[in-house]
């Protein structure tokens, strides 16, 4: 049986033609002899050079005499009149003797004479930018530039500085009441619908917030139309949205690698209770743990979901990404309506966990991966309270008060001491309270925040 040949494509290669209709001409091409030593009369010139369709439009007035220095002379010496300074405009352009329209004078301007550069140097035949001066000689007399170097060392006057804050709140004051006067710096043609006072949330400042994004195959929207196809009329969309915002995210840090194992709840009346607790706006009240009972607590259990792979991106900036949060007026409230910025410290990127060819990786990953974690929410007591006023007074001083660093660090070495907690964890992998239980125990209560992770799915 003879093997089947391999298919060979083959090109068409076509030899490109082009039409010529013109005839060839009758006679090979002749070169000029042209006398550049001895002087020629323009008449005589124009016959021997000019075509006849230059003697037909009478173009010989623009033409003038040729030489071999063609028609400037370098050598200064036969310039009369130059080197005794009798005659300077011996070596000046010849004056024209053809009269110029004005209607013709447009186009004898600049091409880009109407378009003003500012990046483009005043001589363009000049390499070095330290040739050019940046600033040019003003034509002001002294007392103008008296006058404005005293403005000047005004504006470095405390006072005047001030000034100049109190003014700037004043004109944003102002386009708050009055949007006609918001103008877009590039967009003219934009106009403003509604205007919010930006404003930092110094109540949330003493926590730390990430931007959590979940990209490729570990898409939440992908995980969330299989959910919905499976379960398809028992799929509850409100359930699902209340469980990732209050998910936990557990890290898992190794030499290895970096992990972050998810965390939610699906208990539909818990997750009700601690939303209402994550978006409460209620200010924090001192409690003492030794007169509390943490039994009396409510406990909220997370299951495990799933781990991702880790990659963790820090910001160089303390306020390179910001996210807002955008409260309206309320009826019968005192506030006004106000947009609140958080900085972002840095970006967690997830993607979809495979398991490793390194045994050992994979031994690790799942001896550190808990099953549930409770956790209950309580006030924070005053040293925690005081902790956190410490670091919030750095963006608000009159509203919390701050301490030294000496009394924060006696304290901390007086309140702060080391526990450990030692269990087992049984074979079915659930964590019970003899076993090794994590229990989260969240000493603030965000008020304002409803969590402390911005999630960002693609």
């Amino acid at each position: 049986m003879s093997k089947q040949q391999k298919p060979v494509r083959q090109d068409y290669i076509a030899k490109a033609r082009y039409l010529n209709n013109l005839p060839p001409p009758p006679l090979n091409p002749k070169f000029l002899k042209y006398n550049l030593t001895e002087h020629v009369s323009p008449e005589q010139e124009s016959e021997q050079l000019l075509s006849s369709l230059f003697r037909k439009e009478n173009f010989t007035q623009f033409i003038g005499q040729i030489d071999e220095e063609f028609g400037m002379p370098l050598n200064l010496l036969q310039n009369e009149g130059f080197l005794d300074g009798s005659n300077e405009a011996a070596i000046y352009a010849l004056n024209s003797t053809v009269p110029l329209h004005p209607k013709d004078r447009i186009l004898l301007r600049d091409a880009g004479i109407g378009r003003v550069n500012k990046s483009e140097p005043g001589v363009s035949f000049l390499r070095r930018t330290e040739y050019i001066a940046e600033n040019k000689a003003s034509n002001k007399t002294e007392e103008e530039a008296s006058a404005e170097k005293k403005d000047q060392k005004d504006l470095v006057d405390p006072d005047s500085q001030l000034a100049a804050v109190e003014e700037s709140f004043d004109h944003a004051q102002d386009t708050l009441q009055d949007l006609s006067k918001i103008k877009h710096p590039r967009r003219k043609n934009l106009r403003a619908v509604a205007a919010w006072p930006l404003l930092p949330d110094t109540s949330m400042m003493d926590i730390k917030y990430l931007a959590i994004k979940f990209s490729g195959s570990a898409s939440l929207f992908r995980e969330l139309q299989s959910t919905k196809r499976i379960q398809k009329d028992a799929y509850d969309e409100e359930l699902q949205k209340d469980s990732l915002a209050t998910a936990l995210y557990k890290p898992i840090t190794s030499e290895d690698g970096e992990w972050v194992s998810l965390y939610q709840a699906k208990d539909k009346q818990a997750l009700a209770s601690l939303k209402e607790k994550l978006q409460s706006t209620e200010r924090e009240q001192p409690s003492n743990l030794l007169d509390e009972e943490e039994e009396d607590l409510e406990e909220y259990s997370f299951a495990h979901h799933k781990n991702y792979d880790m990659v963790y991106h820090r910001y160089s900036k303390p306020d390179e990404e910001l996210a807002l949060r955008f409260v309206p007026e309320q009826p019968g409230s005192k506030k006004r309506r106000a947009a609140y910025y958080y900085p972002i410290s840095g970006r967690v990127e997830l993607k979809k966990h495979r398991a490793s060819t390194n045994t050992e990786i994979n031994r690790f990953l799942k001896d550190s991966t808990v099953d549930v974690i409770s956790l209950k929410i309580r006030e924070p007591n005053t040293s925690e309270l005081k902790r956190k006023d410490n670091i919030r007074s750095e963006y608000d001083p009159m509203e919390y008060e701050g301490e030294d660093e000496d009394e924060e660090e006696e304290e901390e070495e007086q309140t702060e001491e080391p526990t450990e907690q030692n269990g087992e964890v049984h074979a079915n992998g659930e964590v019970k309270e003899e076993s090794r239980e994590e229990s989260v125990t969240r000493s603030d209560a965000p008020s304002e925040a409803a969590s402390d992770e911005a999630i960002d799915d693609e």
